[in-house]
């Protein structure tokens, strides 16, 4: 949903655009064709914008911060060229004030757009690097082991606990994600099964790598607690 209402509002924003275009090359019948959708598109750009930042809160753990800081720049400087352009009755300066918002506007789109594909790379390059060996738990001693892995956009906390060289549960501490809670599911099959790797989820594949990495971390790194 955040996916489709982001790319919903930069389609709002290049047709404003457009009538800055046609204008300048002198295209009235098209001119006068955006100018009629000006304001139904800025009022869906205000509210369409307001429908991604709801769906992006749910997600704020999973990404970086300068995805959310040029979000709401956008969404600032929106509102500002909005109500600037219905108080200020000057209209060369509402001009001068439209065009300098919008090429900010503009700025803070391309910042926003650069964040989240440096975001995803990252977090598409974390899941790539997991690398699940497996590990011989048989011989460990008896302890709770806790262990984690952040991909930025997943992130899984466990606590394993050990009983005479055997896994007799696993606790899963935090599971950051998105749509990938039937992943938890690993956790049972690697009690079940006593072995690492297991098959992942079916359609919760990231998900299910991360909290595997988890497992694996405890049982290779983690410190006994008890």
């Amino acid at each position: 949903m955040g996916i489709l209402t982001g790319f919903l509002c930069l389609l709002c924003f290049c047709l404003l655009g457009a009538k800055g275009i046609t204008r300048k090359f002198g295209l009235s019948a098209a001119d006068n064709f955006f100018m009629k959708l000006h304001k139904p598109l800025s009022a869906a750009l205000l509210i369409i914008g307001l429908i991604h930042l709801i769906c992006a809160l749910s997600l704020i753990k999973t990404r970086h911060i300068s995805v959310y800081l040029s979000g709401a720049a956008i969404l600032i400087t929106l509102v500002l060229l909005i109500t600037l352009c219905h108080i200020c009755r000057d209209d060369r300066l509402r001009l001068k004030q439209h065009r300098l918002l919008t090429c900010i506007m503009l700025l803070c789109i391309v910042l926003h757009i650069v964040s989240y594909s440096i975001d995803y790379g990252n977090y598409r390059s974390a899941i790539a690097d997991i690398h699940l060996s497996g590990t011989d738990f048989s011989r460990m001693p008896d302890g709770n082991y806790e262990g984690e892995y952040d991909a930025g956009y997943i992130y899984a906390k466990v606590q394993v606990t050990l009983r005479n060289g055997r896994i007799t549960h696993i606790d899963l501490l935090s599971h950051d994600n998105e749509r990938g809670k039937t992943a938890e599911q690993v956790l049972d099959v690697i009690t079940d099964t006593q072995t690492l790797p297991v098959d992942a989820v079916s359609g919760a594949t990231c998900s299910s790598l991360v909290i595997q990495k988890a497992v694996e971390n405890a049982l290779t790194g983690g410190i006994s607690h008890e």
